[in-house]
């Protein structure tokens, strides 16, 4: 067992952006998100090069994962996915990831929006719901997330808004900073806007109801599908609270609890027996248990692993995930 660094798979986006610092600098491409922890993706260092979580997953389980983890056979699902056999993965071997860990970053708004939960998501979708946090690494002046409305709608006024485009009006766009972290329970109708590059912590899910998309096409020409009868069945009426209160403990709940890591000097770092760790770099240089980290690596701490050193070579700042419970 060692710490386990995981390859960035890169997706372009009509919203994203060719601007990635303070993470990775410039790109040729319009990046809107770069994921970690799926099924699918690799390990990049070590003697597990080249291996997939899944495979990962299946040969170690608890040494891996931690004896808290039950594997499960979901599938992430997206809006209109029609793949069969919803609830197995593509290979029979191939166990669910609990946690989906990206960065995002925008150069336009992304859809008006809402997930659902995990009994929505479970009866209609044949897959799990999405629970989220963000986590803002970089914000140019007058950056915004929009959450909820601006005021009280009820359903079959939320539904011709939507309909109509009126909904862009009712947006509660909230100003934000690097640093801040909010919250998004399922059924939180939002959009994010541009200049931001944010760490999201989430389900491992892709599902997605569209509200409104601002006309925009997608590649083959024709405006993106929306959702709106279902985004309206789960949208949560109640005012969202906004950013999290300053603090560490950045988010928790019965999916993920994220916590804020700062150090300057040599530290211990001590595994979890019960549950694997996710490590996500997003200031400073280092080492951990002798690999080398920088600003955008993500870090799968085995739960079997022994108690290592951090040694940074700079002040460093990462995000903690893992998934609570016994």
């Amino acid at each position: 067992m060692y710490p386990l660094r995981l390859t960035p798979s890169w997706r372009e986006k009509i919203w994203g952006s060719t601007n990635l610092e303070p993470l990775f600098g410039r790109h040729d491409r319009q990046i809107g998100e770069a994921w970690y922890t799926f099924e699918e993706n690799t390990v990049i260092n070590g003697p597990w090069a080249g291996q997939t979580l899944a495979g990962l997953m299946e040969r170690h389980g608890a040494r891996l994962m931690g004896t808290a983890f039950r594997p499960s056979r979901l599938k992430r699902r997206s809006a209109g996915d029609a793949s069969p056999s919803p609830r197995v993965s593509a290979s029979p071997r191939s166990l669910y990831f609990p946690l989906l860990i990206k960065f995002l970053f925008t150069s336009e708004r992304l859809s008006v929006q809402v997930h659902p939960d995990d009994a929505y998501a479970l009866e209609h979708e044949d897959g799990p719901g999405k629970t989220e946090m963000w986590y803002v690494v970089r914000a140019d002046p007058g950056a915004a997330i929009a959450l909820g409305l601006t005021e009280p709608l009820d359903r079959d006024k939320l539904r011709e808004a939507a309909l109509s485009g009126e909904i862009v009006h009712y947006l509660n766009w909230v100003p934000v900073k690097a640093g801040d972290a909010i919250f998004s329970p399922p059924g939180t109708l939002h959009s994010i806007g541009p200049g931001l590059a944010l760490c999201e912590v989430q389900q491992n899910s892709d599902l997605t109801y569209r509200f409104y998309d601002f006309g925009r096409l997608g590649e083959d020409g024709r405006l993106r599908p929306l959702h709106i009868d279902r985004a309206v069945e789960v949208t949560r009426l109640d005012r969202h609270p906004g950013v999290q209160p300053p603090g560490d403990t950045l988010a928790t709940c019965d999916y993920f609890t994220v916590e804020r890591l700062r150090w300057e000097g040599a530290a211990l770092y001590r595994p979890d027996r019960a549950r694997m760790h996710l490590l996500i770099f997003l200031e400073g240089r280092g080492e951990l248990g002798g690999e080398p980290y920088q600003p955008g690596d993500v870090y799968l701490i085995p739960a079997a692993l022994d108690p290592f050193e951090l040694r940074p070579s700079q002040p460093s700042v990462a995000l903690l995930a893992y998934v609570p419970g016994a």
